[in-house]
């Protein structure tokens, strides 16, 4: 059997070249581009705190009180008899007097459409602001709760308010006759109640209302700060509001127009029978005017 010859060994110039020959890199890998650092976003200034009653009584806003006077001796009994907003216009120099109806009808949640003064019956002071402020579109900055006696009673305090009745009437054992006429209390509320025997019926009583509650403000204006003080502390029982006493000084520091441009705002709607309830209907179109006129 024939042997394969054998492997012819590399001659000394091959091993030569081989040797000289360089050696394979390594491969490096190479490395990924990196994005810019993102910008730090600016910092956010901290919100401002809302100013207090006191400070909001040094700009150009404008001030709402609402005054809830119940049909009761006491606080939180009945319904709401005068719903009366107070909106203070500093640019204006201007107080707005703005009476609703307490037959004006609305929608409570959860009790469907009732007269706006149920809503006082049903939840207080709190639920009754609740559905004003729904009414108006405007929230309440301070509220006045005052009951029959309340009323009364402040009167009293400030030793009556004059009036001048258009007419000729007679409620609860009182009688007046056109002309001026000064009052104490509990003339001063058959003064202001009485509604039958208006030919307005609901607004010319609102009217009275409004009279009284002015005379009122201006024998409180009349005051000292101790002597306002002293008569607030008297009411105690039956009054209750978010203003402090000093608040109630420096409103009536801040705001001395008051007493002398004031301007009625009447709510305009129609008288309806719905059902078995008598009901004062305000289109939309209405609220809306009054919550442009007053915001």
């Amino acid at each position: 059997m024939a042997v394969p010859p054998p492997a012819a060994s590399p001659s000394p110039a091959a091993e030569r070249t081989a040797a000289a020959a360089p050696s394979p890199r390594p491969v490096v890998p190479t490395p990924p581009r990196l994005s810019p650092p993102a910008a730090a976003a600016p910092a956010v200034p901290p919100a401002a705190a809302p100013l207090t009653f006191t400070q909001r009584l040094s700009t150009r806003e404008r001030i709402h009180v609402l005054l809830i006077g119940n049909d009761r001796e006491k606080l939180g009994e009945g319904r709401a008899d005068v719903l009366l907003v107070l909106t203070f216009d500093p640019v204006e120099r201007q107080l707005s007097l703005l009476s609703i109806p307490r037959d004006t009808r609305v929608t409570l949640p959860g009790r469907g459409p009732v007269k706006i003064n149920a809503a006082y019956a049903y939840g207080g002071a709190s639920l009754q602001t609740v559905t004003v402020e729904r009414f108006l579109g405007i929230p309440m900055d301070k509220v006045v709760e005052v009951s029959l006696g309340g009323f009364r009673d402040a009167i009293d305090a400030v030793g009556g308010v004059t009036v001048h009745p258009r007419f000729s009437f007679s409620l609860d054992g009182e009688t007046f006759q056109p002309g001026a006429m000064h009052l104490e209390g509990a003339q001063a509320l058959a003064y202001a109640r009485m509604r039958k025997q208006d030919p307005q019926g609901d607004l010319g009583r609102n009217e009275r209302q409004q009279e009284v509650i002015r005379s009122l403000m201006g024998a409180l204006a009349g005051l000292s700060s101790t002597e306002l003080t002293a008569v607030l502390q008297r009411l105690e029982s039956s009054l209750r509001t978010n203003f402090s006493p000093s608040e109630v000084v420096r409103l009536r520091a801040t705001h001395a127009y008051l007493l002398d441009h004031q301007r009625v705002v009447r709510v305009q709607g129609v008288g309806r029978t719905i059902g078995r309830g008598w009901y004062y209907l305000v289109p939309d179109q209405e609220r809306q005017r009054l919550h442009l006129l007053l915001r």
